[in-house]
């Protein structure tokens, strides 16, 4: 019942102290939501990059243009050999007439009709090994490996377009986290002087608190829940924001990033679960510096 009597009396205080300070409250609360909406952004933008890269990943395998009138036992006997190669899955042999009928599909797809030309002579297409990977870095080792292979003419990777997308993410990973890092430094700035000011302003009462027995705990959680509130308005205001936002993202997430599972309800409440948990805590370690500052300058 104490207990219930001391939490009761540090929200009281905590929502007396929020408006009695109210600019600063606000303004505090305010750069917590900027802080908020910035690392939204940066987790959609790595979340739809990664996604990205794992889509890439995915597709990411080596094809070898085999040289002219290769015989079936040396394709043979060079499949075994690429097979046996470290990071290689699989090994798909696709014949001239293979990739003819795949070459007829892809222009059936898109409402066209392959031409041939006036005699309709065929078009000489090449054999060629594809190569899946258990592992998208294997593919540089595994390329240069078949480059030197007499049987192979001409070896097609994707490793620069991976390589590529991966220091895009590294990036816009790391200016981003610099500049959450700096907002969330001026939100730590703002919620300590926040409380700063509320406590000075109450100094009185706190040396009477002091005289009557007053722990420094009994002191120290109004104002503890007093920062906790900014960072809480601050967090629920901003994933009101993204849940406004949230439909016309979700397409744009679809299109440009192809991360279909990043756009369900799991993917959001996680967000959320994210963006409460990081208000919380802004909130709270500011106040808690600032309060136990205070005490230990006051000892």
């Amino acid at each position: 019942m104490p207990f219930l009597r001391f939490v009761g009396f540090s929200i009281v205080r905590a929502w007396q102290g929020f408006w009695r300070n109210a600019m600063m409250s606000l303004a505090a609360t305010a750069t917590v939501i900027l802080m908020l909406v910035l690392l939204s952004a940066l987790f959609i933008v790595i979340t739809g990059l990664n996604s990205g890269l794992e889509f890439i990943e995915s597709k990411v395998a080596v094809t070898a243009q085999l040289v002219d009138n290769l015989s079936d036992e040396n394709r043979d006997e060079l499949i075994a050999e690429v097979e046996a190669y470290p990071g290689v899955a699989s090994v798909d042999y696709v014949s001239p007439a293979q990739a003819m009928a795949r070459l007829r599909a892809f222009y059936q797809e898109s409402g066209r009709e392959l031409d041939l030309g006036a005699t309709n002579s065929p078009i000489e297409l090449f054999g060629s090994l594809e190569i899946s990977l258990t592992d998208p870095d294997a593919s540089g080792d595994v390329g240069a490996s078949l480059a030197a292979h007499d049987d192979v003419e001409r070896v097609l990777t994707k490793q620069a377009e991976y390589d590529t997308l991966l220091g895009i993410i590294n990036v816009i990973r790391t200016v981003g986290l610099v500049g959450i890092g700096l907002v969330g430094l001026t939100v730590l700035f703002m919620i300590i002087n926040t409380i700063r000011i509320a406590v000075y302003s109450r100094a009185n009462e706190i040396e009477i608190m002091r005289l009557v027995g007053a722990s420094d705990s009994f002191i120290r959680w109004p104002f503890i829940l007093e920062g906790i509130l900014c960072g809480l308005v601050g967090a629920l205001v901003t994933i009101v924001l993204v849940a406004i936002v949230w439909d016309p993202i979700q397409p744009a997430m679809v299109t440009i990033f192809q991360m279909p599972t990043a756009v369900s309800t799991q993917f959001l409440t996680t967000l959320s679960v994210l963006l409460l948990g990081v208000g919380l805590g802004v909130g709270a370690l500011g106040s808690w510096i600032s309060v136990r500052s205070y005490l230990s300058a006051v000892h």
